[in-house]
């Protein structure tokens, strides 16, 4: 319990977030693995969570939160309006979502997340390097949600899971070091709040944990996919 109150703690973009899923969940989340790219690149963004709500009292939001990362699921409770609603895990289509839900019984449903696109009009000549930089959020996803999947269903093991972690985090610190370099002679705080972006991904997947079981484990990288996609929507709205 204490460990998972530290994690609540360390969403570093969105409001916190948790509830509890079915026995089968474990199962039901899996969705279809390893996926091809998605494109983030044009236009809005948009991921879709399943999710129950009805939640009146964060606390006990908290505690289901507990029994759902048991079970595989992010465990994310998420209060917006006065509303507390828990998300199961987040998918990158609504056709991935819904055939999840289908299976879940009465109670969840789909909620639809949208991300706002820029223009990027204030970035000027730097605009390819900002675009650039923006892809850390299609690398990070695609790797997060095929890897808690491939937890979920027995393709990847624990050990494989931190060789996949440390790959991830690689290829974001790469992404940060050219963008970096391209902005060296430039401030603002658009470009500040993008380096915070890569900085905050980084950050989501350092604090994976793949100890204990394969469902807890794959409840922490779901976890993060939350609040990757929450900072993300934070971002794109500041820029």
């Amino acid at each position: 319990m204490r460990s998972s109150r530290r994690q609540n703690a360390f969403a570093v973009c969105a409001i916190i977030l948790c509830f509890a899923l079915t026995l089968g969940l474990c199962f039901l989340l899996s969705g279809k693995g390893f996926l091809s790219v998605f494109s983030f690149a044009k236009g809005d963004e948009s991921v879709y969570a399943i999710a129950v709500g009805g939640y009146s009292d964060m606390e006990i939001a908290r505690s289901y939160a507990d029994v759902v990362r048991l079970k595989g699921g992010a465990g994310y409770v998420y209060s917006e309006d006065g509303e507390i609603e828990i998300f199961y895990a987040v998918y990158p289509s609504s056709e991935e979502a819904n055939a999840v839900l289908s299976a879940l019984g009465e109670g969840a449903y789909v909620k639809r997340i949208d991300i706002p696109s820029s223009k990027l009009k204030w970035a000027g000549e730097l605009k390819p390097a900002v675009k650039e930089a923006l892809g850390y959020y299609g690398v990070a996803f695609d790797a997060l949600y095929a890897l808690g999947n491939a937890l979920n269903s027995g393709e990847r093991s624990q050990q494989d899971a931190a060789v996949d972690r440390d790959v991830l985090a690689s290829r974001l610190e790469d992404i940060k070091s050219t963008f970096y370099s391209a902005v060296s002679l430039k401030n603002g705080e658009e470009i500040t709040q993008v380096k915070l972006a890569i900085i905050t991904a980084q950050a989501l997947v350092g604090n994976i944990r793949l100890e204990g079981t394969v469902a807890t484990a794959a409840a922490s990288v779901r976890y993060q996919l939350v609040q990757l996609a929450l900072c993300r929507r934070a971002l794109m709205k500041a820029i």
